[in-house]
């Protein structure tokens, strides 16, 4: 546990997850004050803020501590923003007008550099419900069998997003996902082969980094047979004492590391708005453990 002199460290579960206080991020943040949210960030894998009422060049800015913004070819852009998304139901809209995946996922796998991490701010949220869920991904593979570790060290997985476009417009269209409509991303970038186990590029610690997000199914496998696995890795990933949950407020922002963790909304409500907006920070091409290897 590192020690914090500028901030305050509130855990939020064992396995992952803190709420940080102490920090206006309406404001520029001293190089300690900084030091110290990035070393929660990794610790935690999730940061929580409440009351930050910012600007969208203010979230941005924030973000930017992180690495590089990134677009997303599926995610609807926040006014006309390139670099801001929004996840956003409105009070009459049906629950899967918003594309949250059934099982615990990570965002956008299909990208050659899949995100690092993801900055989210509420706009309007329901009185009770739509929190977020966060797994802990390093978790999820470290209490697997040692024989099983093996398997999926080895393996690789084919991630596409070219088909959501086709596939969204043949449901009717009360059924329909909302996502963007046009975008600059070339066919190859929509399709990659990753690894299933993801190494932290600095810690070298490994996590598990299959999820029904946009899988198609492990290099040299079939699809029933790569369905077969992925459920089960899907089920040990549901487990509660992997998990934290947070309460979405008015203002609240939430950073997670998008490598290194699983992610759920949670839509027990109705008849009320939900409106997110968001940042996504470009990641690195995820490592696999023979690519840890070589660099080493």
């Amino acid at each position: 546990m590192p020690a914090f002199r500028r901030i305050t460290v509130d855990p939020l579960s064992g396995a992952c997850g803190a709420e940080i206080g102490g920090v206006d991020l309406s404001r520029p943040l001293d190089t300690e004050t900084t030091a110290e949210i990035m070393a929660a960030f990794q610790q935690f894998l999730v940061i929580v803020l409440r009351n930050q009422d910012l600007t969208p060049d203010q979230h941005k800015a924030f973000s930017r501590l992180f690495g590089e913004l990134t677009e997303l070819p599926q995610a609807p852009t926040y006014n006309g923003d390139r670099e801001m998304q929004e996840v956003r139901r409105e009070a009459d809209e049906p629950v899967n007008v918003v594309p949250s995946f059934e099982h615990f996922h990570t965002d956008s796998p299909f990208l050659p550099q899949p995100p690092k991490c993801i900055v989210m701010r509420a706009l309007d949220c329901p009185q009770w419900g739509g929190d977020t869920a966060f797994s802990n991904a390093y978790l999820v593979y470290e209490n697997l069998s040692e024989g099983l570790r093996t398997l999926v060290d080895g393996l690789q997985i084919v991630y596409s997003g070219k088909d959501i476009w086709r596939k969204n417009e043949s449901l009717p269209p009360e059924k329909r996902l909302r996502l963007r409509e046009t975008h600059g991303f070339s066919e190859d970038q929509l399709e990659s082969i990753h690894p299933a186990v993801r190494v932290h590029p600095e810690t070298g610690r490994r996590a598990i980094f299959a999820n029904t997000a946009y899988f198609k199914r492990f290099v040299g496998w079939t699809e029933e047979e790569s369905r077969a696995l992925l459920d089960y890795l899907q089920s040990q990933a549901q487990q509660l004492h992997y998990h934290c949950r947070v309460k979405w407020q008015r203002d609240t922002l939430i950073v997670w590391d998008n490598r290194f963790t699983l992610h759920r909304g949670v839509h027990d409500f109705i008849y009320e708005r939900r409106h997110l907006i968001r940042t996504t920070v470009m990641g690195e091409r995820p490592l696999g453990p023979a690519d840890w290897k070589r660099a080493g």
